[in-house]
């Protein structure tokens, strides 16, 4: 029997045994049906496993090394859990946006040309009446090498030479500040390869080498890294929460994870190699994991007893005097502490404990009230308030594929209770008050107390009523956004950015993508011209404000 005939047996047997069935047969029917689905499920999942399998060992044949490797498998074509069409659909339709391309907007005129008519094709009575205006949209892209001559004196009592300077931005080696601007665009506007970067270039006659386009999309990071942390200081400030999420990046071979922080203002791109709870400290400060500092106080004790930390190491916690230490430091008194003894969960606790109440008391940058980001556990703690996705959460359900037709009918009619309530969310945000938030919290332990007799449904319900207090974060905070989407399509800029150069070579390039996608990104989202910021910056013109400016303006509503 094939999979996909099972939905049509049981539609034709609950038929059958509609009416029939006796009360005290009802229990046992359910537990039965509910055994179909969880068989089913159980081999969906090998066919799917099988199917990846096979994948693997195609691309292995191929010898392809521009794909998935062996820690991350290509997909299996899963189906669509999207719930995009559940939710637009109770959402009020969204203004068209103030930057949006295809409204016309006034064009810089570089040339005028007059279209006139040959008066031997006039009739004789023909007369000349106002003239009709088109404007057509043109660029010229050609080699334009310049010849500067130096004037050159020498010294022989300071014993040195003496140069005429070079016009600022023509001053960083053989390429000028357009081309390297536009290399720049084409990497991070375009999304396009070096290689092709290259080919593109070499077809207008420009002498450049790979080694030469590589390093410039590299080492020209340098120059910005002041703006990407002036941005990322002028992001945090900018809102009381900021959206969080990650996703996969290759490094020297190995897999590292790209994080984007971003709110309505700016999207920050930083990769490392993990993703753990010491890795999100990190991205909240900027900083490497390696650069932590560990705060050891009264409060750092407090986490500790929360966490139920075994009592000999409360107390040798407790022993010591309230200090910072750098992760050097610390790992020097943990080695000296756990010796051969490794306890690696133990550890992790004081590490992540004292990381945490260092990043909350610090003030070098500011700390973030309110994280949006999905239920993974690397997020719990790191801030006061943590604000689950509903889109996420809603991903769950759509993930439930019932088999038994009186399950999917049951599936369908809470999925329409689910969305239901995030409009209503929605509309609380617009005009909070306290009695209609008493309200929603009743209403969400009323729709998640609810039992199907769908095993899977119910245990997903109860699995989503225990985060009651992550996804209610907005009847406190009716400012914080109900879904994490601004991350989601920030990480998609990597993801695509992926599929076209499979990794950086050296963390440095890494580095130097992060910058550079950051800014962009962030152009993007102020309305400002990519291409024109980088540059203005080359240029060293400084003709538009700095991002961080451009942001709390923004911000503020200017």
């Amino acid at each position: 029997m094939k999979l996909d005939e099972v939905p049509e047996i049981l539609t034709a047997v609950e038929a059958q045994l509609n009416g029939v069935v006796p009360p005290e047969a009802e229990s046992a029917v359910r537990r039965l049906l509910n055994l179909v689905e969880q068989l089913v499920a159980e081999q969906r999942h090998l066919l799917a496993e099988v199917q990846r399998l096979q994948e693997l060992l195609e691309q292995k044949k191929r010898n392809k090394t521009t794909g998935s490797g062996p820690n991350q498998p290509p997909s299996s074509g899963s189906s669509d859990q999207s719930s995009e069409k559940q939710r637009r659909k109770r959402e009020p339709p969204r203004p068209p946006s103030a930057t949006d391309r295809r409204t016309f907007k006034d064009l810089v005129i570089q040339e005028e040309r007059e279209c006139p008519l040959d008066p031997q094709q006039l009739p004789p009575d023909a007369r000349r009446c106002p003239d009709e205006t088109l404007v057509v949209q043109d660029i010229r892209i050609a080699p334009h090498n310049i010849r500067f001559v130096r004037h050159v004196y020498y010294s022989a009592e300071a014993g040195k030479f003496f140069r005429g300077p070079l016009p600022p931005g023509y001053d960083a080696g053989d390429f000028g500040p357009d081309l390297r601007s536009l290399i720049l665009a084409l990497k991070y506007c375009g999304n396009m390869s070096e290689a092709k970067i290259l080919e593109l270039l070499d077809n207008f006659e420009v002498q450049i080498s790979a080694g030469s386009v590589s390093h410039l999309l590299t080492d020209t990071a340098d120059d910005f890294a002041g703006e990407y942390r002036d941005l990322f200081l002028a992001g945090l400030s900018s809102t009381t929460y900021q959206h969080l999420d990650d996703t996969s990046a290759r490094v020297a071979g190995q897999f590292w994870h790209t994080h984007i922080l971003c709110n309505p203002f700016y999207t920050l791109y930083a990769t490392h190699p993990h993703k753990d709870r010491l890795t999100i400290l990190a991205v909240l400060q900027n900083t490497q994991t390696e650069e932590l500092q560990f705060r050891f106080d009264a409060t750092t004790r407090q986490w500790l007893k929360q966490w139920e930390l075994p009592q000999v190491w409360q107390e040798r916690v407790a022993a010591l005097e309230d200090c910072t230490l750098s992760a050097t430091k610390l790992k020097t008194l943990l080695d000296a502490w756990f010796g051969e003894d490794h306890q690696p969960q133990t550890r992790l606790d004081i590490e992540q404990a004292a990381a945490i109440v260092y990043y909350r008391q610090q003030t070098e940058v500011p700390v973030v009230p309110t994280l949006i980001c999905d239920d993974a556990r690397q997020f719990k703690f790191v801030t006061e308030h943590l604000s689950l996705c509903w889109i996420h959460e809603g991903r769950h359900y759509a993930r439930l594929t019932p088999v038994v037709p009186s399950h999917a009918e049951q599936l369908s009619r809470f999925q329409e209770r689910f969305w239901d309530y995030y409009a209503a969310l929605q509309r609380y945000r617009d005009g909070p008050t306290p009695a209609e938030a008493e309200r929603l919290r009743q209403e969400f332990e009323t729709l998640f107390s609810t039992q199907t007799g769908y095993d899977a449904l119910d245990a997903r319900i109860a699995k989503t009523r225990r985060k009651q207090a992550e996804l209610l974060t907005v009847l406190s905070h009716p400012e914080v956004p109900l879904h994490n989407n601004p991350a989601e399509l920030g990480s998609r800029v990597s993801a695509r950015r992926r599929d076209v150069s499979l990794q950086s070579k050296v963390p440095r390039g890494a580095r130097a993508m992060d910058i550079f996608t950051t800014l962009v990104q962030s152009c993007k989202k102020l309305g400002v011209s990519a291409y024109a910021y980088l540059r203005d910056r080359l240029l060293q013109a400084h003709e538009i404000p700095r991002l961080a400016i451009l942001l709390r303006t923004a911000a503020a509503g200017g």
